[in-house]
């Protein structure tokens, strides 16, 4: 769909109401790679909201070569498991760190402010490669991957909460009262949890991005 439009500059919305504009340098079936002038933007296709090819005045150089060329959607986190990415799936909140592991349908992220976090797939709005030599805020890839949770990975999101009934974790970067709380159970596609003061309240497990548990 989007081949013909190969090398022109681009804006995109996504759901959640984010922009995102740069040169379209690679399309397939299910992403699309954008090269800003300072980096590419490796963006899922079922995120987009609306599109345009507006004519700007002046023309963004380079970006012949993303640093990963395969673009599947999973090749592309395998592609880039290790590096030093951005990741974004909540609005204006961009995180930072390193792929750890790749399950069905999350991932594991290790980021210095978050630490060890499980990701959706499915909410990932954009992933871009970083610096590698640098690291996130000047720390170094090795000792950050020492401080990567020991505890054993499941293979869906769901079982991997499962595993974690009973702790206390933060869903979504805790920007919500309800991000944070003790897993009760889940079933159903529903989490039952309990906040710091007892209330008890439910969370669809489909709006769920991301959790994390303190360590």
């Amino acid at each position: 769909m989007f081949s013909k439009y190969i090398g022109q500059y681009m804006e995109l919305e996504l759901s959640g109401n984010i922009l995102v504009f740069g040169n379209l340098i690679e399309e397939s079936t299910d992403i699309l790679v954008l090269y800003t002038g300072e980096v590419y933007r490796y963006v899922p296709q079922r995120h987009i909201k609306n599109y345009s090819f507006p004519i700007i005045d002046e023309e963004i150089e380079g970006g012949e070569d993303p640093e990963i060329s395969e673009t599947s959607f999973r090749k592309m986190l395998m592609n880039a498991k290790g590096l030093f990415v951005e990741i974004l799936f909540t609005k204006n909140k961009p995180i930072y760190g390193y792929i750890v592991g790749i399950m069905n349908n999350y991932f594991i992220f290790h980021s210095p402010a978050y630490k060890t976090m499980f990701i959706s797939m499915e909410h990932v709005k954009w992933l871009t490669v970083c610096d590698d030599e640098k690291g996130p805020y000047g720390l170094s890839k090795s000792e950050q991957l020492l401080q990567v949770s020991s505890l054993s990975w499941a293979r869906t999101l769901e079982e991997q909460l499962k595993k974690l009934t009973n702790k206390l974790v933060v869903l979504d970067l805790g920007q919500h009262p309800m991000d944070i709380g003790r897993i009760i159970q889940l079933k159903d596609g529903l989490i039952h949890m309990m906040d710091a003061q007892g209330e008890e309240f439910y969370v669809n497990m489909r709006h769920v991005k991301s959790f994390q548990f303190p360590q």
